[in-house]
């Protein structure tokens, strides 16, 4: 039997027969981004031309990829087959890219699709703790800690517990006015380390470590630009759109 082999269009193809997907293109600068959601709105798959070298290192010939969300459990051996590579521009914890290039076979390219829309809208039963990094928008509290001082000397801080985070969450911080924007993207390292602190009403028992990943201008992510992507307001750990997110990663710089 002749082996398919994958690129945009079958993609899109199976996408639109097997999910009904309509794909959107979000962003005025790479128009040709199509973006695979389910019916939650969260994203299973991204479709974006990338310069070769972006995950291959081989040349600067543009070519698509495909992004999916993969079980961090086997993304070890995933990364392994050919034309599968760590997530460009996505986490690298939870997703991976795939070459659209006519080299992989469609069968294998969809069968990582259809592991990342389940992974995507299957949920949680809530009887087992989480496993799987996610990403969080924080708000910072200057009452705590200066922490462009902290993190300048050292790349480090330490930060208050909250009961959601675990070791591979990646914390966007939003620092409130005067500044009122994202500042950070920092990775936690370590949870529930004691530190007892009561000071200003703020009170900690317990706080997690972190590193920091990368740092943007106070006028890169102010919540004017949040809001375009439907966040309101920051006023304690939540979520992040998807493709806010992707923006957070496309745009950071350490």
């Amino acid at each position: 039997m002749k082996t398919t082999y994958a690129d945009r269009q079958s993609i899109l193809q199976f996408a639109a027969e097997t999910y009904q997907t309509v794909p959107d293109y979000p962003w005025q600068r790479t128009p040709e981004s199509a973006v695979l959601r389910c019916p939650n709105g969260k994203w299973y798959g991204l479709i974006m031309p990338v310069p070769r070298c972006k995950v291959t290192g081989t040349s600067e010939e543009i070519c698509d990829i495909l992004n999916v969300k993969c079980d961090p459990m086997m993304l070890g051996s995933v990364v392994l087959q050919k034309g599968f590579f760590p997530a460009y521009h996505m986490n690298k914890n939870s997703w991976i890219s795939i070459l659209l290039d006519g080299s992989v076979p469609l069968e294998r390219v969809t069968a990582a699709l259809k592991m990342s829309c389940a992974t995507v809208s299957g949920g949680s039963s809530g009887k087992h703790p989480r496993t799987e990094p996610k990403a969080w928008l924080v708000p910072a509290n200057p009452k705590y800690e200066n922490l462009a001082e902290t993190l300048a000397v050292t790349g480090e801080s330490l930060w208050k517990q909250s009961g959601k985070f675990i070791v591979g969450d990646t914390l966007y911080i939003y620092e409130g006015k005067p500044i009122g924007a994202v500042t950070y993207a920092c990775e936690v390292t370590e949870i529930n380390i004691p530190y007892h602190f009561n000071q200003g009403g703020l009170q900690m028992e317990k706080v997690v470590r972190l590193k920091l990943l990368a740092r943007y201008p106070q006028t890169q992510f102010p919540l004017e630009r949040l809001r375009d992507y439907g966040v309101a307001s920051v006023r304690g750990p939540r979520g992040i759109p998807d493709d806010l997110l992707a923006a957070l990663l496309r745009e950071g710089a350490v």
